[in-house]
């Protein structure tokens, strides 16, 4: 008696990374302005305090006094970190975790995706399969150029620190929280890619549990005691703990290791259960039919940008209400010391609002690079074809391209509400006031709005002059203007310059703003949207 043997299954025909070191020079020469864009800003944030750490904390009074605003005010530890001593460098790795981290991890997520998903999405991952390329080159490709990237940015931010002055261990410390930071966003990334077959929605899904675990990592430091637990339970509490300058814990970044080699076996392993263009989470067909309004250039437009328009309003609007239901129960309690009367002077605003101005303003550049990302939509559906197939019909460019900015000029203006309402209901909930609480923070969060029009303007006149650069024109004049925010405020450079160079000077409460210089700022925005829809009536497009 005799039974089959089943065959040995094929062995494929390449090694499953094959190709890996041609893709990553590929994606190099197609990301090179990112990546220097990037690391340029990333390893500014976490140089920038550190080079006017002497100016910025003179003696050990000023010293001391900011580590009892942190020790006082615990809710500053919720959006930033903690501070585990009082010198000035201890002071100086505190100010920069939050930022220089969110950096890491966010171009760190940005490349990964645009080196994967982006490019399955496109076809070109297709195109290039006819090549002797493994299976997970491109992913391999993509994690390996972020982590060399990291690498880099490690050696200059510990180079930088090292030169200015600082201790070695502090300096390599911090330098390692900062890679480490863009390790764990790129794994995360590389997670999300397998999930969704949208690059956005990837995009959207790595950067929100980065926020969601800084969030919990603050939520542990700003309650103490036994909810301090939480600072441990995820990697933005292991890269907190740390502590550079303050008795550095080398062991906490071991955790940090494992979870992104953890992420990373995680997506090589989702990778190879899914088909080229799929994911694990397969997209719900459409209906057969199109609804009733969706017979518009705009309505088309609108239903390309509901999704990521709806993601960031909620998560605004949930942002808002802890931080309106925190900073109010601080602000209840802590509005009458001297510091906080000093800062309500400098910002011209009354001692229990100081908070919610000091940290709303820093909400606009996040939702400046989702009017940057909504504004490149464009461009997107035009290297697609999809334009082109709007624009065989009766519908003409300038029409077409202006419904596509009216997108990115509305995006802003909805997010900046939903997060004005939320952080006025949180602080006026349970209060008599709480719908005037509304009103005024809603009115305070718009008043961004127009230095965040001047970037999107500035992005759509490069897609009609440089169309190519329209990117790399977008995110690095939105760099430019977080870079020379952060150069001002530690006296690297003077206020004329960031008023010069940066919109957000004008907005920004410290300057005082005006109904004049939100006037200057719409009409600028206006005025380069004009001439980039007039410059696109005058070139090709890609057939």
């Amino acid at each position: 008696m005799s039974a089959p043997v089943a065959a040995r299954p094929p062995r494929p025909a390449f090694p499953l990374a094959t190709g890996t070191r041609h893709l990553a020079r590929l994606s190099l020469r197609r990301d090179r302005i990112l990546v220097a864009v990037w690391l340029t800003a990333t390893a500014g944030i976490a140089l920038g305090g550190a080079a006017a750490a002497d100016a910025t904390y003179p003696t050990p009074e000023a010293r001391q006094e900011r580590w009892e605003q942190l020790q006082s005010v615990p809710v500053f530890v919720l959006f930033q970190g903690r501070a585990f001593a009082a010198s000035a460098e201890a002071l100086v790795a505190q100010q920069a975790f939050a930022a220089a981290t969110m950096c890491a991890a966010l171009g760190a997520v940005l490349l990964v995706v645009r080196g994967t998903r982006a490019e399955e999405a496109s076809g070109r991952s297709e195109l290039l399969g006819g090549a002797p390329l493994g299976r997970h080159a491109d992913l391999a490709a993509a994690l390996t150029v972020v982590l060399a990237s990291a690498a880099v940015l490690a050696a200059v931010v510990a180079a930088g620190l090292l030169a200015l002055g600082l201790p070695v261990a502090g300096s390599v410390a911090l330098a390692l929280v900062t890679a480490a930071a863009a390790g764990v966003g790129a794994g995360l990334a590389a997670v999300a890619v397998q999930c969704t077959t949208r690059p956005g929605t990837a995009a959207g899904l790595a950067l929100g549990a980065f926020y969601a675990m800084h969030m919990v990592r603050g939520t542990g430091a700003m309650a103490g005691g036994d909810a301090l637990w939480l600072t441990w339970a995820v990697p933005n509490g292991w890269l907190e703990n740390v502590r550079p300058f303050a008795d550095e814990r080398w062991w906490a970044l071991l955790p940090v290791l494992a979870w992104i080699a953890l992420t990373v076996v995680a997506a090589f392993a989702l990778a190879g259960r899914r088909d080229l263009g799929s994911a694990l989470l397969s997209r719900r067909g459409g209906p057969v039919r199109a609804a009733v309004w969706l017979r518009s250039v705009p309505a088309l437009v609108w239903r390309l940008h509901r999704g990521s328009v709806l993601v960031w309003t909620a998560a605004l609007a949930v942002m808002g209400l802890v931080m309106g239901r925190t900073g109010a129960e601080a602000m209840a309690e802590y509005a009458d010391m001297p510091w906080v009367r000093a800062m309500a002077a400098e910002l011209g605003v009354a001692p229990a609002d100081t908070f919610f101005v000091y940290v709303v303003f820093a909400f606009v550049f996040p939702v400046a690079a989702h009017a940057v990302l909504t504004a490149l939509r464009v461009r997107t559906e035009e290297n697609a074809g999809t334009g082109e197939l709007l624009l065989a019909g009766p519908t003409g460019r300038t029409a077409w391209a202006l419904a596509h900015a009216a997108a990115a000029f509305a995006a802003p203006v909805v997010l900046l509400a939903a997060l004005g309402a939320a952080v006025g209901l949180g602080a006026g909930l349970g209060g008599e006031r709480v719908w005037a609480d509304v009103g005024r923070f809603t009115a305070l969060t718009l008043s961004l709005a127009p230095a965040v029009w001047v970037v999107v303007a500035v992005t759509l006149l490069a897609y009609g002059t440089v169309p190519r650069a329209c990117a790399a024109v977008g995110w690095g004049f939105l760099s430019v203007g977080i870079l020379t925010e952060i150069a001002v405020k530690v006296s690297l450079v003077p206020d004329v310059v960031f008023v010069l160079v940066s919109p957000f000077a004008h907005v920004n409460p410290y300057y005082r703003e005006t109904p004049a210089a939100y006037a200057l700022l719409t009409a600028l925005a206006a005025v380069l949207t004009a001439v980039g829809l007039w410059a696109l009536r005058r070139r090709d497009l890609p057939s």
